[in-house]
């Protein structure tokens, strides 16, 4: 019997210091997703995006340090995790540059309002990141998630609400991405409860 839970104990171990190579894919999309970020601030000059770029640089260094998950969602929803936190990047500017001061204020105070909701969701996240929905040891009830179930999401809406001010047809990435962040917070959800 004590062999048993002794070898048990051994292949735990050895589990837990296997290469978890996902965390290294997620790293990398995440750390591109900065740069791409980057490079949309650098040609448009939108907070947002310089906002989005040190957001997604926080999330690929704590991804590439994240815990290993006990129990991960489907492929599909991996999929929907990912072009989620892509759809933000293809924003569009306002048509020309042409835009009242105004409507530039509330665009960038929304984005810093919904990016410091992110950022906090991200640092009471910390190791257990992840992009697509999983379960790594018992679900955050710290910092806003004390509160929230998905302050992360809930930052990343109002952030993005400003670009419907600049050009209109960003209404159609904003539909898309809260439905997809919707879509992700029904399997969030599932996986932490299972």
């Amino acid at each position: 019997m004590e062999d048993q839970i002794r070898e048990s104990n051994m292949q735990m171990v050895a589990i837990n210091r296997a290469t978890d190579y996902k965390k290294w894919i997620s790293g990398f999309i995440m750390l591109s997703f900065s740069l791409i970020g980057f490079l949309r601030w650098n040609s448009s000059g939108e907070l947002f995006f310089l906002l989005l770029t040190f957001r997604d640089l926080i999330a690929g260094i704590f991804l590439l340090r994240r815990e290993r998950a006990i129990k991960t969602s489907t492929n599909f929803i991996a999929i929907i995790a990912y072009v989620s936190s892509f759809l933000p990047l293809i924003y569009l500017s306002a048509p020309y540059g042409i835009e009242s001061n105004l409507i530039k204020l509330v665009a960038d105070l929304l984005a810093i309002t919904g990016f410091l909701v992110v950022t906090w969701a991200t640092i009471d996240l910390g190791t257990k990141i992840g992009i697509s929905p999983a379960k790594r040891g018992d679900p955050c009830r710290k910092g806003l998630y004390r509160y929230i179930s998905h302050p992360m999401y809930l930052g990343y809406g109002v952030a993005q609400i400003g670009f419907i001010f600049l050009n209109k047809w960003n209404l159609i990435i904003f539909f898309t991405s809260v439905l997809l962040f919707y879509i992700r917070s029904l399997y969030e959800n599932k996986v932490l409860n299972s």
